[in-house]
């Protein structure tokens, strides 16, 4: 997930609200975008503002620089005292890195936060990300697949451990080849009617799958079957299955309905849900394992 794609995002809700509510005054808000991933180390944060409906937006332009950004490990869970501090310093405008090596851990819960902003010192900026569990794909996932056979992808997972609720999936198949020339069928007839970069369909993604929709093995795994509109290019794929918090779930399903994911008339479009406190964003935290396949041309 990158910084830039949340912000466009971001920018495409509030420019819609403003086509649609002329009258309604323009707020700013600052705009945060950080992920924490099981077992990897602390990642770059991002931290910039909302811009005019009618000013062409770049993160560059709006980023906020030398604010006091840190990230804690508490003890339990969200309330709980500080059990390790890793600060954070300002090494681009708006992007800040940890200057504390450490790898996230799983079923752990992390604070954020950032305060003496620059030019408006009262404001703070508050969240929280419990990490999910890991787990490992299991399955022996064929080296080479035929596009579109009956021999369709199948990905068996370890459940990952969570007493609260079910696990949610986001599935992400990322190209090593992306060209024109190794577009699938699908993927070629919709490339060929929009004008833009063939390196933008390199990565697709499932959106939410719910762990309820796999089906569950006698040894207790979780199966999946990849679906092939997943798939946008042949050649070498991988495949990366993601297990998301609360607030990457909450984000990526309020804002597929900001974007005109529902049947929702204008008035009745509700807030995108950020679990932020005194900014919008994600503060969020995942869990993650990547195979590898060859989607081969029918002959």
């Amino acid at each position: 997930m990158r910084h830039l794609t949340l912000a466009l995002l971001i920018f495409s809700a509030l420019l819609i609200s403003c086509e649609l509510y002329p009258q309604d005054e323009y707020e700013e808000f600052y705009v945060v975008e950080n992920y924490l991933t099981a077992l990897d180390e602390l990642s770059n944060l991002y931290l910039s503002t909302t811009a005019p409906a009618n000013i062409e937006y770049s993160f560059e332009d709006f980023a906020v620089r030398n604010a006091s950004v840190q990230v804690n490990l508490l003890s339990e869970g969200v309330g709980s005292s500080i059990e390790d501090e890793f600060p954070y310093e300002m090494n681009d405008p708006g992007v800040y890195s940890p200057l504390v090596a450490h790898r996230a851990l799983p079923n752990r819960t992390y604070q954020l936060t950032i305060y003496n902003i620059p030019g408006d010192i009262e404001a703070s900026i508050v969240a929280y990300t419990t990490v999910p569990d890991t787990f490992s794909t299991v399955s022996q996932v064929q080296d080479t697949v035929i596009y579109q056979s009956e021999n369709q992808i199948e990905i068996d997972i370890t459940p990952s451990k969570n007493s609260e609720r079910q696990s949610y999936f986001v599935f992400t198949t990322i190209s090593q080849n992306p060209s024109i020339e190794n577009l699938t069928p699908l993927y070629a007839d919709f490339f060929e009617e929009e004008e833009g970069d063939i390196k933008e369909f390199a990565k697709t993604s499932s959106g939410i799958v719910n762990e309820a929709n796999f089906e569950q093995t006698p040894n207790g795994t979780i199966r999946l079957k990849y679906p092939w509109l997943a798939v946008a290019f042949f050649e070498d794929n991988k495949i990366v299955a993601n297990i998301i918090d609360d607030n990457i779930y909450d984000y990526l399903r309020s804002q597929s309905v900001q974007l005109g994911g529902s049947t929702l008339s204008p008035g009745e479009i509700p807030n995108a849900l950020y679990r932020i406190e005194g900014g919008i964003g994600v503060f969020g935290s995942l869990a993650a394992d990547t195979i590898q396949t060859y989607i081969k041309r029918p002959e």
